[in-house]
């Protein structure tokens, strides 16, 4: 009987674990899918349009004025990028003689699949755009 309660304790501990912790990591997918977005064009004015709650007139008259700011923003993630892309450049070089070649390496492989995913980032913003320009 007493092995019962204990088994029936172990598992609902169990469960309540697993629940929580799949919870935890739903919640923290949606929002950092949700700060991706902001990197396009939609997300940008989507994510603007759910916190003033505009009619859809004034979804009309704001869009292109929006579209503008999110090509400034884009511009201005970029240019962020390309800083942020030299001042570790020049952290590299500083730190290099300090470390092994294979925790340098490690470094690289990091700072490369970075890149990648910035990279990935500007393309698929970049077809966005020339779709866009496209069908005008």
């Amino acid at each position: 009987m007493k092995t019962k309660y204990i088994l029936l304790l172990f598992g609902t501990l169990i469960a309540g674990i697993l629940i929580g912790t799949l919870t935890t990591g739903r919640v923290t997918r949606n929002k950092v899918e949700k700060i991706k977005s902001f990197n396009t064009k939609e997300g940008f004015r989507e994510h603007l349009y759910k916190i003033m709650q505009p009619t859809e007139a004034q979804r009309e008259q704001l869009s292109p004025i929006l579209d503008s700011f999110s090509d400034r923003h884009w511009e201005l993630m970029k240019q962020n990028w390309e800083n942020q892309k030299a001042l570790f450049d020049e952290m590299d070089i500083a730190i290099k003689p300090f470390i092994t070649e294979e925790q340098f390496q490690l470094l690289m492989d990091h700072k490369q699949k970075t890149r990648k995913g910035r990279e990935y980032k500007c393309n698929k913003r970049n077809e966005e755009i020339n779709s866009k320009e496209s069908t005008k």
